[in-house]
């Protein structure tokens, strides 16, 4: 007695209930179903594009985030005291910077313990680890920090760069008056094209990110008093990762709005959304992983278009969720406040009122 049980039902272009040619324990898997008491889980370090459609389309996909700079020093750590070699601070946190899981970690530990043993020593240093990961020519792992203070043109976008891996996108705007309708657009940084997929299918992508540009330049009409084209508009993304353009249009617009105005942007913000050429905020992807970078990255406030926002966002306490809808909203909360402008505003006004009681 098995009581009750979960069923799986087959379906198959092959099958007719009425052909006699067919034997009869299929004809009852096919009536009754197929006891279906357990549940088949895989895991592969494969890319998605590489495993049969026909497998996928069957699959529940989770998709697993790489480890966090603190989780690899944890693990680093830990198989440093397994040699019995333990590892300095500062060594701790070079390998943090360099190693992306645990693997890797592990192996730059043992390669560094070597050298230690070698000279004689009790700990690994950070001249062993320095060794190691350029011996190795591993390249660090992408960081992008808030920049220290209010600035003028440098806003903090957001992008995802593997699986529920966001990361800041840094992007910069530049302008300068040269005449009635004389000005002329540069887009700098992007990868133009580059191939994605493998297993023999290439696609080779081209960047929409200079056509982003042109949208965001036409939805800023209304909210500049000088024309766009009176400007020589240069705006350049800082480390030349391949950027599609779309999801980066609200931290452009913000970006050339500064540069133009003049205004400084909130450095404590962060934001994604495309931008259509009426200023609405259109959705994009990963916009989970994105909120997370933001928030590691320290960051206290970040825009997300409201079609993307999630209950779970309630939950954050260290960063606040602003879902928005049109790029005024973005501007009118976006921009650093007078007092951060001017830090000396707030000193005269106080002088006044005390002067004045």
């Amino acid at each position: 007695m098995y009581g009750t049980r979960a069923c799986g039902f087959l379906e198959s272009a092959y099958y007719s209930p009425e052909d006699t040619n067919i034997p009869g324990h299929i004809h009852d898997i096919f009536t009754n179903g197929l006891p279906a008491d357990f549940r088949l889980i895989g895991a592969t370090t494969r890319t998605p594009d590489q495993i049969p459609p026909a497998i996928r389309s069957r699959c529940v996909e989770v998709f697993f985030r790489s480890l966090l700079p603190d989780e690899v020093a944890q693990i680093a750590c830990n198989a440093a005291v397994k040699i019995g070699l333990p590892m300095t601070e500062e060594a701790l946190k070079v390998l943090s910077c360099y190693a992306t899981n645990g693997r890797e970690a592990v192996n730059i530990v043992q390669l560094a313990s070597g050298i230690a043993v070698n000279e004689s020593r009790t700990e690994i240093v950070v001249s062993d680890i320095e060794w190691v990961v350029n011996s190795s020519q591993i390249q660090p792992r992408p960081k992008i920090s808030l920049p220290p203070a209010p600035q003028i043109g440098t806003v903090m976008g957001l992008a995802v760069y593997g699986p529920n891996m966001g990361t800041l996108l840094e992007i910069e705007a530049n302008a300068f008056f040269v005449g009635s309708g004389r000005g002329k657009l540069i887009v700098t940084g992007v990868v133009d094209e580059e191939e994605l997929g493998g297993g023999g299918r290439v696609i080779k992508r081209k960047s929409m990110a200079r056509g982003s540009v042109e949208n965001v330049l036409t939805a800023l009409k209304k909210f500049l008093a000088a024309a766009s084209e009176d400007y020589d508009i240069h705006v350049n993304f800082p480390g030349g990762a391949p950027v599609d353009g779309p999801s980066a249009g609200v931290a452009m617009a913000v970006a050339i709005y500064s540069a133009i105005t003049g205004k400084k942007v909130d450095n404590f913000s962060a934001m994604t959304g495309e931008i259509s050429i009426l200023g609405k905020v259109k959705p994009v992807g990963g916009i989970v992983p994105k909120v997370e970078a933001a928030r590691q990255a320290g960051a206290k406030k970040v825009f997300i278009p409201r079609e993307n926002h999630l209950s779970l966002f309630a939950n954050y306490t260290d960063i606040e969720v602003i879902p928005v809808e049109n790029l005024g909203e973005v501007l009118e909360q976006a921009l650093a406040a007078p007092s951060l402008l001017f830090p000396e505003a707030k000193t005269m006004a106080a002088a006044t009122t005390q002067g004045a009681s």
